[in-house]
């Protein structure tokens, strides 16, 4: 489940263009038992850092090496009254990552013949008595509901639902009547000409994968996925008395309380539905966008079959993220109380994910913006050998500096002068002040600046990250995109969170 809700992050971004990333692939170095035990070590080290920064109840981060081995860490509580240690095993609710157990689940049907995924799901569906008040009912097909561009409503954003599973949080839900919320609704746009995400696309494909296997489909993710990959530690969370050995805080309240959910974990079910650690996450990404799960064919079809606008970075149940190490896979999740990621980064070939018993609060949504990247830069660092020497990466410190020192100053119209050529044909020297404007606004005046990282994604793009506090924003992360354009490093893109 993803709930579009008023979580408040003090999250300040403008990001001017989008940095090229390559597929490159770096070298992997065998990984000594002495290695391994490094990086276990320094997991351990930043979240331990994160959680004392931070403040939330609890996370744990887990990988998987190229190599397929793998480890978890925990910090910080599974209950903030119990003071019990939160551990590397404890399951936390995983949200919308269980999309993925159900996209990969249908395209193996398709792959079987039993489902078609450009079918409209009226040959599925149409007899059903509430399926013409659908939106979109007659055009809409498989596809679209894997990648949302259906044109349907998210029910769980509608405030009957939210009211409902909190008052009937014991009551075992039959599924299809989550879709009560969103019948006769208008539809948001024609059918397969948007984007807009939403669990109720999820929720329908549930009810086809039943219908066409005869299972539930519980048991059907359990007997292809779970069983065989030996996710032992990931069950799904179709019991309103869920036992789980951490609490969730939404909005720093507990979400279990006396042992009893406040809200159903029920409602989820094929719009997410299952819990699970770090490390089953990460063990199931590797497993996924590599070729142990599906056919060559078939995860091409998951990771290129996308839509428009916000859509293009939304595949068939996978999100496409662009991130200095280049492309990651992966997805995210968000349940009350809980918050999710894994990600996959096929440049190096390795898998991380992290987990926290908190939502709706600025620290968690802090942890769970900047720590797969955190933990992915241990990994990098460890096994891949940087070929930049110190003195390059001092000179992409200066060129950072130099040019964020003259937006520090108000010298936009110079700055402008070193701003890539795809900027430059986006904004004049005259619109430039106005499109930075938003930074001097929300973040204030400039205070302080300490290098934290310089990543290298592809031969000819640079992301210099920096520590820096600002008046009205006292921690953040500034970050510089670099790309290199006729001999000459410009800056591409900049952003503060």
């Amino acid at each position: 489940m993803k709930i579009k809700s008023v979580i408040w992050q003090i999250i300040f971004f403008i990001l001017l263009s989008c940095a090229f990333f390559s597929t490159q692939t770096f070298a992997f170095q065998t990984v000594s038992d002495e290695k391994f035990a490094q990086i276990v070590q320094k997991f351990q080290a930043k979240l331990d850092e994160l959680h004392d920064k931070l403040k939330f109840p609890g996370a744990t981060a887990g990988f998987v090496l190229p190599d397929g081995r793998f480890a978890s860490v925990a910090s910080g509580v599974a209950d903030l009254q119990t003071k019990v240690p939160l551990k590397p095993t404890d399951k936390i609710l995983a949200g919308s990552i269980g999309k993925t157990f159900v996209a990969a689940e249908t395209l193996l049907l398709v792959q079987e013949g039993n489902l078609s995924l450009d079918e409209k799901i009226e040959k599925y569906l149409g007899n059903e008595k509430w399926f013409d008040q659908l939106p979109n009912a007659k055009d809409i097909t498989l596809r679209m509901l894997l990648n949302h561009s259906g044109g349907i409503p998210n029910h769980v954003e509608d405030k009957s639902f939210l009211k409902d599973e909190f008052k009937n949080a014991a009551k075992d839900i039959k599924y299809e009547d989550l879709l009560v919320y969103i019948l006769n609704k208008k539809t948001l746009f024609v059918a397969g000409k948007g984007y807009y995400y939403t669990d109720t696309a999820y929720i329908l494909i549930g009810l086809i994968v039943e219908k066409v296997t005869g299972k539930t489909l519980y048991d059907e993710i359990t007997r292809r996925f779970l069983n065989p990959l030996k996710l032992s530690r990931t069950i799904p969370s179709n019991d309103a008395a869920l036992l789980l050995a951490v609490n969730g805080y939404f909005q720093k309240q507990p979400i279990i309380n006396k042992g009893k959910f406040m809200m159903n974990p029920q409602s989820e079910w094929a719009g997410g539905g299952f819990a699970s650690t770090s490390e089953d996450l990460a063990r199931w990404a590797q497993a996924l966008y590599t070729d142990e799960v599906l056919p060559k064919n078939l995860l091409d079809e998951m990771l290129n079959s996308t839509t428009v606008g916000e859509g293009k970075n939304y595949g068939l149940g996978v999100e496409i993220l662009r991130t200095k190490f280049g492309t990651a896979y992966g997805h995210d999740g968000e349940f009350p109380g809980f918050l999710s990621e894994m990600r996959y980064f096929p440049n190096y070939k390795f898998a991380v994910a992290v987990q926290v018993n908190s939502d709706e609060s600025r620290d968690a949504a802090g942890f769970i913006e900047t720590a797969p990247d955190d933990f992915a830069q241990i990994i990098i660092t460890e096994l891949f050998p940087d070929k930049v020497s110190d003195s390059e990466k001092l000179k992409f410190q200066k060129i950072a500096e130099d040019w964020l020192n003259l937006i520090d100053t108000g010298k936009f119209e110079e700055s402008w002068e070193f701003i890539s050529d795809e900027l430059k044909a986006k904004y004049t020297k005259e619109k430039w002040r106005d499109a930075l404007k938003p930074i001097g606004d929300k973040g204030g005046k400039f205070k302080s600046r300490k290098l934290k990282t310089i990543t290298f994604p592809d031969s000819q793009t640079v992301f210099v990250d920096f520590e820096s506090s600002f008046t009205k924003f006292p921690k953040g992360i500034e970050t510089v995109i670099l790309k290199l354009e006729n001999g000459k490093w410009n800056v591409s893109s900049y952003s503060i969170k």
